[in-house]
């Protein structure tokens, strides 16, 4: 029978030890792993990742962190706040007790939101919107209408490219043109300078107040009967001649067009009724032991231990 032998390589044991922390590296807690250390200043891996999770969307995360230099924005953000947090220690600005202070506000600050935001969620979790938003809608209906919309053609002398006599006296051409009977449509072909005249013949379509310059909305929605033209009215763009061609009147909307909206807004008048509602129950479960408490007397203490402070140029700042 043939003997096949296998060749085992000498491995000393500081190879041994070396191969064995390379395999185990990756299993060593991250936290331990130093990126960066600067004069007493270290980053460890876990930092700068946790950093990176907390100030980046989360939805785009590998986008954001793959853009160049990302990374090396993380360590230089958090080797800056690192870095001044030490200078503030050292010299004091802030003192040990309200350096506490704020730690531990900042900690129940957060827990609260925390907190909250996980009963909320469970609560409105629970709450048909769909059902809410057609009550809505029932009791609303006569309030929820469109807006007035008119619909007007114009021509335009800008006066942008044009000296001031020039624009004057083309203002004035359109005038004489309209004095004379011209038919409207022959006047925008010869005289608007609205880039769009070539896609909509100065049709400028059904639009809202809102929509235009005060001024020219002013004018427009002034107009009554079809075919009637007022000009020129000026806007930063320059002077409009505006012919009426139609109105809409306010209508009620139907429930599909506004569902989203009363939704939208059912949601977040919920959501503070029932932030007060859970704050309340604790604000509730110290009312017996604050009526114990004399309010006055409370008030001075305060007043007087402000002014030691203010005596003292301590006065803690937010």
């Amino acid at each position: 029978m043939a003997r096949f032998a296998m060749k085992i390589p000498h491995i000393t044991i500081t190879g041994l030890l070396c191969f064995c922390v390379a395999l185990c590296a990756p299993n060593l807690t991250r936290a331990e792993r130093l990126i960066l250390s600067k004069d007493g200043i270290d980053i460890s891996f876990e930092e700068a990742f946790t950093y990176s999770v907390k100030h980046t969307n989360s939805g785009a995360y590998e986008v954001s962190m793959s853009k160049p230099l990302a990374t090396h924005r993380v360590l230089q953000n958090l080797y800056v706040l690192k870095r001044i947090d030490q200078l503030v220690t050292d010299t004091g600005i802030i003192p040990p007790s309200e350096r506490q202070y704020l730690e531990n506000d900042i900690r129940r600050r957060i827990s609260l939101e925390r907190y909250l935001d996980k009963v909320i969620s469970e609560r409105m979790a629970e709450i048909d919107w769909d059902g809410l938003a057609e009550a809505e809608y029932a009791q609303k209906k006569s309030e929820l209408k469109s807006s007035e919309e008119v619909r007007v053609e114009h021509i335009l002398v800008s006066i942008e490219s044009l000296p001031f006599e020039a624009f004057v006296s083309k203002v004035r051409a359109v005038q004489e043109a309209l004095a004379r009977g011209e038919d409207f449509a022959k006047l925008i072909a010869e005289y608007s300078d609205d880039p769009s005249v070539e896609r909509n013949g100065g049709d400028l379509g059904f639009f809202t107040r809102q929509r235009m310059q005060p001024t020219f909305a002013d004018a427009a929605f002034g107009l009554q009967d079809y075919g009637e033209i007022t000009g020129p009215v000026m806007t930063r763009f320059g002077a409009h001649f505006i012919r009426f061609l139609d109105r809409r009147d306010p209508e009620t909307l139907p429930f599909d067009r506004v569902k989203r909206a009363l939704i939208k807004e059912i949601k977040k008048s919920t959501e503070s009724a029932l932030r007060e509602e859970f704050l309340g129950v604790f604000r509730d479960e110290i009312r017996p032991e604050l009526a114990e408490v004399s309010e006055p007397d409370l008030l001075q203490e305060f007043l007087r231990a402000y002014e030691q402070l203010e005596t003292a140029g301590d006065v803690i700042r937010d």
